[in-house]
């Protein structure tokens, strides 16, 4: 049971730091009404990026449409890719799996008059066991010629009709980082026998799978004694045609205060009794100071 003299001790507390407990429930609520619904329900954020244990401030959001977990969603991804179409064959086997350390794995060579590329789609559920390319290629006798990073513009094509890019048209055609790696392998007598150009990214930032690596990699074997950028704005332009197919681009979600402002009529007195809340707190020992007033003149009246 709580005396008169605990709820005096209790009431003597709360008067005497009002203030700094409005500030700050002040202070959480604003933060609150200007965060996202996501932001508040800690939903997972999905992201693409270079790199696998940091982020480079290139990442780009992201909702997945497969699952990369599963042999099925795999298995039954398109076998056309704009104008590629996939030669019916796939690459992958257990020495495969066992050499990028993946437990889900998709190869497959797209090809078009003249032209091929392979797409490389897998995940490995442990960390520790995965082999970024930079260290399988060199495994299978590859020597790193060159390393670096490109970028790959997504055209608002029809894929993006129905999302937020047609209801945003102030913002352009999103662009995403990719890792690039140029290989050769040499022959017996150390001259080059083949080149490929590499480039893949990293899917991360699922919570609920932190350890789990997902990785998207396109390649072609390039000319050994010419320049090979006409293969890589080839794969380049591969890869943005196959994005649509893997991902959709994360909604823009608007802030709750903008949700609450703009709602019903419910919404907006919600919206005024967050902001009073913290107020009343604020302002509770003049309030006080009020009410004793009032109390004591009329005991006077009477």
């Amino acid at each position: 049971m709580v005396t008169g003299k605990d709820t005096g001790t209790v009431g003597d507390f709360f008067e005497s730091y009002a203030r700094i407990l409005g500030l700050m429930l002040l202070g959480y609520i604003l933060i609150m009404l200007f965060s996202t619904p996501s932001m508040i329900i800690a939903k997972s954020v999905t992201t693409i990026g270079t790199e696998l244990s940091y982020d480079t401030g290139t990442e780009l959001a992201v909702r997945t449409k497969i699952d990369f977990g599963s042999n099925a969603h795999m298995q039954a991804f398109t076998p056309q890719i704009g104008d590629w179409i996939w030669i019916g064959t796939d690459y992958a086997d257990d020495s495969l799996k066992e050499t990028l350390g993946a437990d889900v794995l998709l190869l497959r060579r797209y090809s078009q008059p003249g032209k091929i590329i392979d797409l490389l789609l897998m995940q490995s559920h442990n960390r520790s066991s995965f082999h970024p390319p930079i260290v399988c290629y060199p495994a299978l006798g590859y020597t790193i010629e060159e390393e670096g990073r490109e970028f790959i513009t997504l055209q608002n094509a029809s894929w993006a009709a129905d999302r937020w890019m047609q209801t945003n048209e102030s913002v352009g055609a999103p662009t995403i980082a990719v890792k690039k790696l140029v290989v050769v392998k040499s022959s017996e007598t150390g001259e080059i026998a083949e080149r490929q150009v590499v480039l893949y990214f990293y899917v991360k930032g699922n919570v609920l799978a932190k350890d789990t690596v997902t990785m998207i990699r396109v390649s072609g074997c390039a000319p050994v004694t010419e320049q090979y950028d006409s293969l890589l704005n080839r794969e380049k332009e591969f890869m943005a045609e196959t994005f649509p197919y893997l991902f959709e681009m994360s909604e823009r979600e608007p802030r709750i205060f903008t949700l609450l402002a703009s709602g019903s009529l419910r919404d907006k007195g919600a919206l005024l009794l967050l902001l009073l809340a913290p107020l009343a707190v604020i302002f509770y020992p003049e309030l006080k100071a009020v009410k004793r007033r009032w109390t004591a003149s009329k005991q006077q009246e009477e």
